[in-house]
Parts: structure tokens; sequence; C-alpha cells
């Protein structure tokens, strides 16, 4: 099923708030286990959270929709507080059954075009070290393990990715 990449608005947040819970399910609750996961989503994915970043100037928010405007996929990314050619990729979610469409790959690119844009010059994510599956996709998108972490939050190891964008690769000063 064919789907598009667009700027999330706030009509999209029950759509994004869908897949953000069923992409958790599947993702991480093998990992951290449900009452984990109930928890992180109820604190960290309220409508309220996702409406603060879409209006977040400072912010990436993308979705990807399907031709009957359903919500499938998102990532956002917001810039680092410390460095201003710095962005923390800090979701990207794709609903399950729809995995191993590109869609995913997408949402990756679309938001990295966006960093670029914005004279971004690197990204920086975190990843259960368990997450197999996200682990080979961000390494298959040329991000580079930097350190291996442990987030308290979920009770899991994780690492830390980092990818340079093209112009940082230039040493380009920041616009």
């Amino acid at each position: 099923m064919a789907f598009e990449i667009r700027p999330a608005t706030p009509t999209h947040i029950d759509g994004i708030r869908r897949v953000a819970e069923k992409a958790w399910y599947s993702a991480h609750e093998p990992i951290i286990g449900s009452k984990t996961v109930d928890e992180f989503l109820k604190k960290h994915y309220d409508a309220e959270a996702f409406r603060s970043l879409i209006e977040n100037d400072d912010a990436i928010f993308a979705v990807a929709v399907t031709s009957e405007s359903d919500v499938v996929g998102f990532a956002s990314a917001t810039l680092d507080n410390d460095c201003s050619t710095t962005y923390h990729l800090g979701r990207i979610y794709v609903l399950p059954e729809r995995w191993g469409e590109g869609i995913g790959r997408r949402l990756l690119a679309t938001t990295e075009q966006n960093i670029e844009r914005r004279g971004g010059e690197q990204i920086e994510l975190g990843v259960m070290a368990e997450n197999e599956r996200a682990v080979k996709f961000y390494e298959s998108n040329g991000y580079r393990r930097e350190n291996e972490f442990y987030d308290n939050r979920i009770d899991t190891h994780s690492y830390e990715y980092r990818k340079e964008m093209e112009r940082g690769k230039r040493g380009n000063p920041s616009p």
C-alpha cells in the first residue's frame, strides 16, 4: 500500500499514538516487559507531548500516511540544547504490520534532509542494545555506534549512535 511523507500536524496525533503503542509493544515489550512499556508510553507518549513537539519550531516531525490519511509511521528529531548543529532523533516508529516496506527508511531520509536544510551537521540517537532490528536499521543507514549506556528510565542497556551529515563532513560552518 502506498504512502507519502508529510509534516506532522495536530490532526495526526491520534494516529501517531496508535503507531507508537503498537510499535512499542512489538519491538520493546519482549525486552523490557509490558509494565515498563505501559509506564513509558503513559509518561512520554501522551497527546500533549506530541502536540508540543509538533508545535516546536526547532523540532522536525514527519508522518507517513496512506492515501486514506491513516498514519503508518512517524519520526521526530529535536535540536540538541548544547550544540546548535546536532539533532537528537528521539522517535522513529512504523506500524509492525508495515515493517519491511521502506517506510522507516523514507522517514529517516526525510528527517535527515530536513536536518541538513536547517544547518544540522550530525544526528545522535539511543537504541536498546537488545533491539537487533533497530540496531541493524541504523547501521545500514550509516550510523555508527559511539557508546553503550544503561538507560535507567527503561531498565536496560542501550547504545548511542551518531551520523555526520554531508554538511558536517565538509566542515561547513553553521549558518
